[in-house]
């Protein structure tokens, strides 16, 4: 049975869009994600889908969505990815689902020229999908919520800030 991973952040633009694709694109069917926000912005960044289109991770057609708008409310484990450092208020998801908080900074607020921007979705992509291998590494069968959810926080400490 895949383990169900649903990505929250605020606006569901770059973060959560870029961890739902990579999750289902590395978990091979082990893992299916869904991401969404507690206020979509109703578009995706253009820069999160070329970061991954440059990895040849396949894309889809995502959408910026509210978490009210998901049509299966349950999943396995919810990952908000909202940095609390820069002051966003993270999602919070009323439901018996394991929860993870894999704070990483904003790359839709980079600023400068298109080089930079660039780089700083590429380090945004390059986080997401270190902890994201690391995931894929787990026997998932194995571990029951408490377990899953104590690996995923080490998961997230252990990448730091690569």
């Amino acid at each position: 049975m895949p383990l169900k991973l649903l990505f929250l952040c605020t606006a569901n633009s770059c973060r959560s869009i870029l961890g739902e694709a990579l999750a289902n694109h590395l978990g091979e069917g082990r893992l299916v994600a869904r991401s969404a926000g507690s206020h979509p912005s109703g578009r995706v960044n253009a820069h999160a889908l070329a970061v991954l289109e440059r990895h040849g991770v396949p894309v889809g057609r995502p959408t910026s969505k509210s978490m009210d708008d998901l049509e299966d409310p349950w999943f396995d484990v919810v990952i908000t990815v909202c940095d609390a450092a820069a002051g966003e208020a993270c999602p919070v998801w009323l439901s018996e689902s394991a929860k993870v908080h894999w704070g990483i900074p904003d790359p839709a607020a980079a600023e400068g020229d298109e080089a930079h921007i660039q780089a700083v979705f590429e380090d945004t992509y390059a986080r997401l999908r270190a902890r994201l291998e690391d995931v894929v590494a787990l026997d998932l069968e194995s571990l029951n919520p408490l377990g899953l959810t104590a690996a995923l926080q080490k998961i997230h400490r252990d990448q730091g800030d690569h």
